[in-house]
C-alpha cells in the first residue's frame, strides 16, 4: 500500500553562490491501533539510478524509535544493490499493540566517523513509500535438531493503523552553524491518517514456478541466517517433482545467490529396471 514521497538530501540550497546546506529527512510514524503486535514492511521506491549521489545505496541511516527500545542505531537498513529502484528496509519494523513507532531515514553523508572528513555535500533522492504487513516464518524445532517452518498471516482480517510521514530539515549556514530547522507533513495517498492493511497470505510452492524475486521477498525478512536452510528445506518439500520445472526453479536458486540445485529422485520403479540381469548359465 503506498503511503507518500519521501525526499532525502543533503547539499548547498543553490547550486550559485553562498547557500545554507539542507539536511533533510523522511520520517513515518506509524501507530498500531490493533490489540496485538504488528510488524510491518516498508520499500522506498525510486527510479533505478547508478550515480551514486542519487541512489539510497549506501547513502542511508536508518533510526527506529519504539515504545520499547530508543532510536536502535545500527539495527535497521534499507537492502538494495546499487542499480536498484527498490530498497527494503530490514528487519521488519515491529509496533507493539496500540504502540507507535518512528522510522527516520536520513542521509548519511553527515555521519561521518570519527576521524573521518565528511564528503561534499552533494546527495538528493526522490521517491515513494510501500508499506505490507507479511506473513510471517515461525520455526518449530524438531527431534534431532531438525525442524520445519511455518508460515502465518499476521492477522485474519485487515488491520488499522494510523501514519503520519513528514520531511524534517536543518540548514547549516555557510560557517556550519544551524540556521533554520522545519518539519512539515506530507499528503498520504489514501488522503486519510487511518489505514486499513491487507495482511500478506502464506506463500506454497506447490507446482508453480517461483521467481526469483519472490525466494527473496522469503528470506529478506528472516534476522538469523542460519534459520534459512531450514526454510528452504520446508519449501522444497512441497514440490511435486513430477510438476516442477526444476531446470528453471534452479535457474532461480542461481540467480537468488543459492549455490544449491535440484534434481529428481528415481522411482523404485526406475531402479528396478536398471537393475542388473542375473546371469544364465
Amino acid at each position: 500500500m503506498n503511503v507518500s514521497q519521501f525526499e532525502l538530501i543533503f547539499k548547498p540550497q543553490s547550486p550559485e553562490g553562498p547557500a545554507d546546506t539542507v539536511l533533510q529527512g523522511y520520517f513515518l510514524k506509524i501507530s498500531n491501533l490493533e490489540d496485538q503486535a504488528l510488524s510491518f514492511r516498508l520499500d522506498f521506491t525510486t527510479s533505478p539510478i547508478t550515480d551514486p549521489d542519487r541512489s539510497l545505496f549506501d547513502n542511508t541511516v536508518v533510526f527506529v524509535d519504539t515504545p520499547g527500545e530508543d532510536n536502535a542505531p545500527g539495527t535497521f537498513t534499507l537492502v538494495a544493490d546499487v542499480d536498484a529502484k527498490s530498497f527494503r528496509l530490514n528487519p521488519l519494523v515491529t509496533v507493539p499493540a496500540h504502540g507507535t513507532a518512528l522510522v527516520a531515514v536520513l542521509p548519511s553523508d553527515p555521519f561521518a566517523m570519527p576521524g573521518c572528513t565528511p564528503p561534499t555535500p552533494d546527495f538528493e533522492c526522490r521517491g515513494y513509500v510501500d508499506i505490507s504487513l507479511p506473513a510471517l516464518f515461525q520455526f518449530v524445532p524438531g527431534p534431532g535438531g531438525f525442524g520445519v517452518f511455518q508460515q502465518v498471516a499476521q492477522s485474519d482480517t485487515p488491520v488499522d493503523v494510523l501514519l503520519t510521514p513528514q520531511n524534517r530539515a536543518t540548514y547549516f549556514k555557510p560557517e556550519g552553524s544551524i540556521g533554520a530547522q522545519t518539519q512539515s507533513s506530507l499528503p498520504l495517498a489514501n488522503g486519510a491518517g487511518k489505514m486499513s492493511i491487507e495482511p500478506g497470505q502464506p506463500f506454497g510452492l506447490g507446482g508453480a514456478a517461483l521467481q526469483a524475486s519472490e525466494l527473496d521477498d522469503l528470506v529478506a525478512d528472516l534476522p538469523e541466517s542460519a534459520v534459512r536452510p531450514a526454510l528452504l528445506a520446508t519449501l522444497m518439500g512441497q514440490i511435486d517433482g513430477d510438476k516442477m520445472d526444476l531446470v528453471a526453479f534452479n535457474a532461480t536458486l542461481q540467480a537468488a545467490g543459492i549455490n544449491l540445485a535440484l534434481e529428481p529422485r528415481k522411482s523404485q520403479a526406475q531402479k528396478k529396471s536398471k537393475a542388473p540381469r542375473p546371469e544364465t548359465v
